[in-house]
């Protein structure tokens, strides 16, 4: 890759094709990264009767295309079977005979194929397996009933029935399964309150404000199980009766098939994540049925690497487990009884949204409802309770040889941070995360704290058309994640080709159509994807190097966790400047310790409370341990000031743990008013960024890796327009290459210069494009680096026999000896490529739609400028596919024995490309880049020249979307893009030009 001249040198500084041989690799992994370390699939298996020469075609193909690994998703339609003419999922479903055959199938491919499987603890999202209903283990609700009291009256009948929730929770959300009735709810609590006042929200929910002092237990009152009488102690007030019930929620994960004998073939039920025994339900399913065959059980110890689990997607009136109001009284020493009415609200559901039911409860005046403290001590508890949930799946996946990943805790009203170190290869999401650098870094801390090299994310999913998402914009989203810290990308998704009951080309379609994106051979693109996947699997070898350098971190208090940014200032970032987040357990483990004046594995140089107002003991004792120790501790605003969880002996605690560690002598504790004054006070504290960055546009983002011989450092500009930066790097007795991750190559860097213990590099990087600096402290050092260059530098090379420089216009050089070259050459002007013939291969449907099969026509044009497909012909609106574009050029005559190099530039690349000259495939392009060199060319030689471009099936799908099946759903009715959106003006679209320069030999 070769870039447009420029005073600053880019990352393509050593990455030219021409001499990259001369120094080899220094470490082969990098080139050819493990299966490990690739990106993987999550793999949709529709069920069970997909034919097992299916999917292991499919396990040959992702290999192929560079994946790592799959992450089998047994999907069954999302769990729904509301289509017709669907295979029997009683014969087919999970954990059926025909399930664990296929399951061992898959297993003995990937041992074949040399894949990694990781592997859906159950089917649709992992959240609960077949079992008989109203059995211990499956997901319990608490539901409430009341009645009011009016004054001078009275109660005499059976106590409140519990009531349901809402319709809306109930219906599962349009997304989710249903809550369903089928036992008896068992009366867990009767209580009493005088009611304060009442009022109506805008949302129709009405809030009831109880007296506090009120409360009276009428649980001792009810007799025979079921009946109440009582009357007021106050004839004059009203008073609401609260009953309390214990329900099994009664929620499928997964539908059952029409002809269930048994409860393996009766679909599966969502089980209690809040306990051990919702795990060991899951866990005692796969002994029984699934690992009782040797021979899966031998193959998942040689090549599964994770049993994984969803976000957690299930519902409930109030989320509980049984035995939580002994544990809640136990941990907190006081009942939770008297305030069960104050925790049924949106801000306890799933996602923080849902009504639960039409009335909300508060005591006093109180008017934030939703964070008092009776809600966090509530979630306290039941974070415990998911914590042994987590830590029996650690213990299990570790007996049977493998390790455990999960998307933890968030949609729940848990406590994340606390939750991520207890799980081997943490999973966050793009989608739940809306793609945020920040929300990303909230999610890695706790990881980097405990130094975790894997930390994934289930990558590419967009609420757009499905076959609509471009691999740009892909590689995109990953870069991104790997700014935040996500070491791991597992790519949404590749779908199993088969063919499958009233379904039509292109084939089985997760989501009907609503989500992106179905990566599999069916996609033009997919020819071409190794490129792409070569590319992330190199870039993930990098970032799962050693451990993580992060030079801040900001404590935050989340229960539950939003997915939102909490640093909303970019002063930080625009100097280099990188931050995590850690909560409050997280400074109190094991890990937390301090050395040399930084905090953990991560070596963070500060730790920063943002106007943070909640704080455990523990926390605020720890924080007295840490700045003792020599941390830097800075508050914006005033330090915390509420317990968690609270109590009066804890609040006093707290303020005085507060107070000691404000009043320390000698210690790096500061407060200040805003985040303005931030960065102005960690430099004058000494506090510099590992990398310090001068850019001419924001935002870029460094990422550090560190092992004993090497630092590695990854650089993604997220913006849309070029930027040039100086970065000043704190790394001395160094020797800096650069990490080629589209081809492999690893290379010195060759312009920078030194002072006081760091290097200073000069960087220029395109829209969307990454470097990795990797900083050896023993490798080859080349014979000669420069301090500067202008004019036409385009790149430098160093081989055995020299150090070369690329020119393509009048240019200065300034070795680091502190000679100067001037080169005056004059060269050709660059040669326009506006002439070609074109050939497109049109993808679309075989006549019998059912068949999944690809037919293709083609279609001719010569002598054509490089304009959309459908500015060439209307009739190519609807086409998708491939299109291949030729033409020819001449190499200008020179009268020097030199030989002209040719540097191709190429318009932006839509989705995916390949260049060939005389048939010879070059490099991979870098779609942020579309520069290569194409090597010495033969004076006035004329060379043909072939240029690949794919396009997504959004054309085709679009014009046949009424015609297109997922099960019988039409895609025309499930996503409305189809029909709203344009046509997309598919091709090689821009100017093509070769630009000619020479290599001339410079010496230090």
């Amino acid at each position: 890759m070769l870039f447009s001249i420029s005073t600053f040198i880019s990352l393509a500084l050593t990455t030219t094709t021409h001499f990259t041989s001369a120094w080899g690799q220094l470490n082969d992994e990098f080139r050819d990264p493990a299966p490990e370390y690739r990106p993987k699939f999550r793999y949709w298996l529709p069920d069970a009767s997909i034919s097992a020469d299916t999917v292991a075609n499919d396990i040959r193909e992702a290999k192929a295309a560079g994946a790592g690994g799959l992450e089998i998703l047994p999907f069954y339609l999302y769990g729904f079977a509301n289509s017709p003419s669907l295979p029997d999922w009683s014969q087919y479903g999970f954990g059926t005979p025909a399930f664990v055959s296929l399951f061992k199938s898959i297993l003995q491919t990937a041992k074949q194929t040399g894949i990694v499987i990781d592997y859906s603890l159950g089917a649709n999202q992992g959240q609960g397996v077949p079992t008989e209903v109203g059995v211990p283990g499956l997901a319990v609700q608490l539901l409430m009933g009341n009645t009011t009291i009016s004054p001078k009256g009275s109660f005499s009948a059976p106590v409140p029935m519990a009531r349901l929730p809402t319709d809306i929770m109930l219906s599962g959300l349009g997304f989710m399964h249903p809550l369903q009735q089928y036992q008896a709810p068992n009366l867990t609590a009767v209580i009493a309150f005088e009611v304060i006042s009442g009022m109506c929200a805008g949302t129709g929910i009405r809030t009831v404000h109880l007296n506090q002092s009120s409360f009276i237990d009428l649980m001792p009152l009810v007799e025979d199980g079921w009946s109440l009488q009582w009357a007021p102690p106050d004839s004059t007030k009203t008073y609401k009766i609260f009953s309390f019930w214990e329900a099994y929620t009664n929620q499928r994960s997964c539908d059952p098939g029409p002809n269930a004998t048994d409860f393996v073939g009766n679909g599966s039920w969502t089980v209690d994540h809040f306990s051990k025994a919702g795990a060991a339900k899951v866990t005692d399913f796969w002994d029984k049925y699934i690992l009782s065959d040797n021979e899966v059980a031998h193959l998942l110890r040689h090549v599964g690497k994770y049993a994984w689990e969803d976000s957690m997607e299930f519902l409930a009136a109030l989320y509980w487990t049984p035995g939580l109001l002994d544990r809640f009284r136990e941990r907190h020493g006081y009942e939770l009884t008297p305030y069960l009415p104050v925790l049924f609200g949106a801000w306890n559901s799933w996602g923080g949204y849902i009504p639960v039911y039409d009335e909300i409860y508060g005591f006093g005046n109180e008017m934030n409802v939703g964070k008092n403290v009776y809600q966090m001590n509530y979630r306290d508890i039941l974070n415990d309770g998911y914590q042994e949930y987590l830590s029996h799946f650690q213990e299990w996946t570790h007996s049977i040889g493998n390790q455990y990943s999960t998307q933890p805790a968030y949609n729940m009203p848990l406590q994340m941070f606390s939750d991520i170190p207890l799980v081997d290869a943490p999973e966050g999401e793009s989608l739940g995360f809306g793609q945020l650098v920040d929300t990303y870094r909230q999610f890695s801390g706790p990881a980097h704290l405990t130094n975790k090299a894997v930390i994934s994310t289930e990558l590419g999913a967009v609420r757009v058309p499905a076959y609509t998402l471009r691999v740009p914009d892909l590689l995109q989203q990953i870069k991104r994640s790997f700014a935040g810290g996500f070491s791991m990308n597992v790519l949404h998704g590749f779908p199993s080709t088969t063919a499958y009951p009233n379904t039509t080309w292109p084939g089985y379609t997760t989501f009907w159509y609503e989500f992106t994106d179905m990566w599999n051979p069916i996609q033009p693109a997919w020819q071409h994807m190794k490129d792409a996947l070569d590319y992330v699997g190199r870039n993930q070898w990098v970032l799962q190097q050693g451990s993580p350098k992060v030079d801040l971190v900001f404590y935050h208090y989340a229960s539950p966790w939003k997915a939102q940014a909490q640093y909303k200032s970019t002063n930080l970032q625009n100097l280099g400047y990188t931050y995590d987040y850690l909560g409050p357990d997280n400074l109190i483990s094991a890990y937390a310790t301090v050395k040399e004046s930084t905090l953990g594995a991560p070596a963070y140089q500060a730790l920063i409370f943002n106007k943070q107002t909640v704080a455990t003991v523990e926390a605020a004792e720890a924080l007295i341990k840490l700045s003792s120790s020599g941390l830097p501790i800075i508050f914006i605003g005033p330090p915390p000031s509420q317990s968690y969880p609270n109590t009066p002996s804890n609040q006093l605690a707290l303020e005085t743990a507060i107070s000691k560690l404000v009043s320390l002598p000698n210690s790096k504790v500061f407060q200040i008013e805003s985040v303005d004054k931030l960065p102005g006070t960690l430099l004058n504290s000494g506090i510099d960024p590992r990398v310090a960055l001068n850019c001419s546009s924001n935002p870029v983002f460094p990422v550090w890796r560190s092992t004993g011989d090497v630092e590695y450092i990854y650089f993604f500009n997220d913006q849309v327009n070029s930027t040039h930066c100086t970065a000043r790097i704190s790394a001395h007795g160094v020797i800096p290459y650069i990490y080629d991750a589209w081809i492999g190559s690893q290379t010195p860097l060759l312009q920078y210069s030194t002072m006081d213990s760091a290097i200073i590099v000069p960087i220029f990087l395109k829209a969307n494009e990454t470097l990795i600096l990797a900083l050896h402290r023993s490798a080859p050092a080349p014979k000669c680096t420069f301090l500067s260059t202008s004019g036409g530098v385009t790149s430098l090379d160093s081989k055995p026999n020299g150090t070369f420089a690329l020119i393509t216009d009048r240019a200065s050089l300034t070795t680091s000896t502190g000679r100067t070259y001037t080169f005056n050459a004059s060269l050709p002007q660059p040669t326009s490529l506006t002439a070609w013939d074109l050939l497109i291969e049109d993808w679309h449907s075989d006549p019998d739609r059912f068949a999944i099969k690809t037919e293709i026509t083609h279609h001719t044009f010569r002598n054509i400028s490089l304009v959309p497909w459908n500015t060439i012909s209307a009739s190519l609106n609807p086409v998708s596919g491939v299109g291949h574009y030729t033409t020819n050029f001449t190499v200008p005559t020179t009268p020097s024995p030199l030989q002209f190099v040719g540097i191709l530039s190429l318009p932006p690349i839509q989705h995916t490309a390949r260049a060939y000259l005389d048939g010879r495939l070059l490099p991979p392009i870098d779609p942020a880049s579309p520069i290569l060199e194409l090597g010495d060319l033969e004076s006035g030689r004329t060379y043909a020249l072939k240029i690949d471009v794919t396009t997504t099936l959004f054309n085709r799908i679009k014009a046949e979307a009424d015609r297109t099946w997922v099960a019988g759903a039409v895609a025309a009715e499930r996503q409305s893009g189809y029909r709203e959106l344009p046509y997309e003006g598919y091709g090689l679209v821009g100017s093509v030009k070769v630009e000619w320069g020479q290599w001339v030999r410079v010496e230090c």
